[in-house]
């Protein structure tokens, strides 16, 4: 008589959202604390502004790269191995950071670590859809990306602080201190996952599946309307407000706040409420907070925009972050990994589409004017893209 093989243990569904939480947290603090250290780094400087903006966007790029086979991986084979893989690219890139040294390290490092970036956030994306049931889901997506955006937020702040006070290596010493506790998590709570298939779904198949495209634009709504503001809106705020860099820095901190506090809420509703409603909602908000942003220099003008803009990043990011798993699990055959993959790629798409807009409208139109056409085009996007997203979370109500 054949014993049926015994069934592996599952990942704690619990366990599951805080690894990867401390995940998602880890790698943005890093981005956060290479902030203000990559630039300013004697290599780096010696190579010029050409060669720095080169290490940004390396990172970018490699993420990119990455992202497609990181959901093939984590189709096939669970999300642990990509998580300990992320894990070991984290610690390598750190210690070359650490150590400084020539530029062409330096370009080494920032490829490990967007390579780094590609394996954890879907690893971590997926790994909470596959433990959480749906109606569950969305609150613990928007924990998740409120960890980003905290880690986001403690890095420039730390990174400045220590290595002024006890040199260049002690921001990569704190980084070393968490990824340590972040390793444990992973290596102890994340169990194998037996592989599910041989050919999996990449992103142009969850792509395929009916209303993913609503979907796909709705992330790069989200990460565009926030990142379209990074280039122009400091150069405003110093010259009309006279504010200083820490200024400038407490009101991007307080825009990323509101998100973080937003994003779980928001979540938290996404089985009562609309989709399609939470996401006009966005909308209409990063309308008001551009319209208000190039409307006045004024602080309590500025800041109701920050306000606006900070709950446009919730109400966009939180429903698209389980909107895609749906699409993932619609998919033959169901790709989380895939669809995670594919929400990487907009939300990059988007860091990418919205800085280089506003940069090229504030050139030729000047700031407000700008801000007026970022507004009209998220206008135009909304009410052409999000009145085709799915009224609920099931996925066959459209």
């Amino acid at each position: 008589m054949n014993t049926p093989a015994p069934t592996p243990p599952r990942t704690n569904p619990r366990m599951a959202v805080v690894v990867s939480c401390i995940a998602l947290f880890t790698d943005m603090l890093i981005y956060g604390i290479l902030i203000p250290l990559l630039p300013l780094m004697p290599a780096v400087e010696r190579a010029g502004s050409s060669a720095t903006g080169l290490l940004f966007a390396a990172y970018a790029a490699m993420m990119i790269a990455v992202t497609p086979l990181a959901g093939r991986l984590v189709d096939r084979k669970g999300p642990r191995g990509p998580l300990l893989a992320a894990l070991l690219g984290l610690a390598a890139a750190c210690l070359l950071f650490a150590v400084g040294g020539p530029y062409w390290l330096l370009l080494i490092s920032r490829l490990l670590q967007g390579a780094a970036a590609g394996l954890g956030w879907v690893a971590s994306l997926a790994l909470i859809a596959a433990s959480i049931p749906l109606e569950r889901r969305g609150t613990y997506l928007g924990l998740a990306m409120s960890m980003v955006s905290i880690g986001t937020l403690a890095g420039p702040p730390l990174a400045g602080w220590l290595a002024r006070d006890h040199g260049h290596a002690a921001p990569f010493a704190l980084a070393a201190a968490v990824l340590v506790l972040d390793g444990v998590l992973r290596v102890v709570f994340v169990r194998p996952t037996p592989s599910s298939t041989d050919d999996p779904a990449t992103p142009l198949d969850v792509l395929r599946v009916g209303g993913t495209w609503p979907v796909v634009i709705l992330i790069a709504v989200g990460s565009a309307v926030t990142s379209a503001i990074e280039p122009i809106l400091p150069v405003r705020l110093a010259g009309g407000l006279g504010l200083d860099t820490a200024g400038i820095g407490l009101l991007f901190a307080l825009l990323v706040i509101i998100g973080a506090v937003l994003n779980p809420m928001v979540g938290a509703v996404l089985n009562r409420v609309s989709p399609r409603l939470l996401a006009l909602i966005g909308a209409a908000l990063a309308i008001a907070g551009l319209l208000l942003l190039g409307a006045s220099s004024r602080l309590p003008v500025v800041i109701a925009g920050i306000v606006c803009l900070g709950g446009a990043i919730a109400f966009l990011v939180a429903p698209a972050g389980t909107l895609i798993g749906v699409q993932g699990a619609r998919t033959t055959p169901p790709a989380l990994g895939g669809a995670y993959s594919l929400y990487n790629l907009a939300y990059a798409a988007g860091l990418i589409l919205g800085p280089m807009t506003a940069g090229a409208l504030t050139s030729a139109l000047g700031y407000s004017a700008a801000c007026a056409v970022l507004a009209g085009a998220v206008a135009v996007v909304a009410l052409g893209g999000f009145s085709r997203l799915p009224r609920s979370l099931s996925s066959s109500e459209v």
